[in-house]
């Protein structure tokens, strides 16, 4: 039995069939090892990578989530095999918001096993804090060797010229294709939850996408809206925002423009357009200038995501499944 729980409005013979199905294509190739070195043996480029974070990290993810696996977006993101950017929230409670960003990349990884994509499916990058690898001691090189980057998250600006070059080379392996990259673009400023999203999200992110899109056409970012309760917690996935560079300026998709949480009078631009052009008093933003306005896209959308996951929290209709 998988220790990993997924509530989702579905129809429970399907479910039952499917977890059949996919329990008996692990049967045998589910890798499961014991010792702390034995990981280091393990060509990251190959199938047994994927195998090996799976098998491991789901035995760490104990409480039931709410996804909206039923939107079949994520199936969308698997079969599209390409890279990602994950942005997601912090809550008042960060342990549960890294307990939420564990199920999901398990869950990531177990479809693109399931689907047989583990070779050279993207491998997952999650920006962490530096101080609390190094506080993991010999947990933490292999926490790295996982998809953990560490970076100065702090308040006191330390650590620029090191995160820059941290960040470069990220770049670098999301425009080859080879990663999906995890951020909270609250950082460190999550800590203050009296404060609108707004007011905390970091422009690092959105510097990423920008450096991206000068070295390939386009740029996927999916928002991962967290929410808690109780006895409980909810993952929504949102609607991927694209992100292109054409001859005028920076192209921005409708994303989750849709959702009721949407602020209505950004919605009016994407009214009757899939996508928007970047623009200051009529002119197309150019290079660094368009950093704030990307920041502005991406923050609409991981807040309207964060109050779809709480209302996700709150339907009467949730089954639990063991996946």
């Amino acid at each position: 039995m998988i220790g990993i729980h997924l509530i989702a409005a579905a129809n429970t013979c399907t479910q039952r069939q499917k977890k059949q199905k996919r329990g008996l294509s692990f049967k045998g190739s589910a890798l499961f090892y014991k010792n702390i070195d034995t990981y280091k043996r393990i060509n990251i480029d190959s199938a047994d990578y994927i195998k090996y974070i799976y098998s491991t990290v789901k035995k760490w993810c104990k409480n039931p989530v709410e996804i909206n696996v039923e939107s079949e977006r994520l199936a969308r993101i698997v079969e599209a095999n390409e890279p990602c950017i994950f942005m997601m929230n912090h809550t008042k409670n960060q342990t549960l918001d890294f307990e939420n960003l564990k199920f999901f990349n398990t869950l990531l990884y177990r479809e693109y096993i399931y689907h047989g994509l583990a070779e050279n499916c993207p491998r997952s990058r999650v920006l962490t804090n530096k101080s609390i690898l190094e506080e993991q001691k010999d947990l933490g090189e292999k926490l790295k060797w996982m998809g953990l980057v560490p970076i100065n998250a702090g308040l006191d600006g330390k650590g620029k010229a090191e995160n820059a070059v941290t960040l470069k080379g990220l770049v670098n392996e999301l425009a080859a294709s080879k990663i999906n990259l995890f951020i909270f673009p609250e950082g460190a400023l999550g800590i203050l939850s009296f404060l609108p999203m707004k007011y905390k999200f970091q422009p690092g992110i959105s510097s990423i996408v920008k450096k991206v899109l000068d070295l390939k056409e386009s740029i996927k970012v999916v928002p991962l809206g967290f929410a808690h309760k109780k006895d409980a917690s909810a993952v929504h996935m949102g609607e991927p925002v694209y992100f292109r560079r054409n001859s005028e300026g920076y192209v921005a998709s409708r994303g989750n423009a849709d959702s009721k949480f949407f602020t209505p009078e950004l919605g009016e631009f994407y009214k009757d357009n899939e996508e928007i052009l970047l623009t200051e008093s009529g002119k197309a933003v150019q290079d660094k200038k368009s950093i704030p306005y990307i920041s502005g896209i991406l923050t609409e959308n991981l807040y309207a995501c964060s109050k779809e996951a709480k209302s996700d929290l709150l339907k009467a209709d949730k089954r639990i499944y063991i996946i």
